[in-house]
């Protein structure tokens, strides 16, 4: 059990902390070089070829995490892609009655 009242702040990362990592992985690495290559006409082989050089290109600045510069750069509506296979994302076991405890401390 955790010491609340020791405990000011709780701050947390979603993708690899609550959330599985294989959605991001699939998403980027899969679907969105499919979707990709659906609008462009190309296949999937062509697709991450062209997109993989982008995404290494801000990987770790700002930009890499922010849906809307990938809507524009690649001219997908990211957000309705990942709507799209929402389904595919797992929470990690514990999670929800970690929430609820940091809920229920005032954090």
């Amino acid at each position: 059990m955790l010491k609340w009242s020791e405990i000011e702040s709780v701050y947390l990362d979603m993708d690899g902390t609550l959330l599985d990592l294989h959605f991001d992985n699939y998403f980027w690495q899969e679907y969105v070089p499919m979707r990709f290559g659906e609008c462009h006409d190309m296949d999937v082989a062509a697709a991450k070829a062209e997109l993989y050089p982008r995404f290494r290109r801000v990987e770790g600045t700002m930009d890499w995490y922010c849906v809307d510069y990938w809507s524009r750069e690649l001219g997908l509506d990211i957000e309705a892609l990942k709507h799209e296979i929402q389904h595919l994302i797992g929470v990690h076991p514990q999670v929800e009655t970690f929430l609820t405890e940091v809920r229920a401390s005032g954090r």
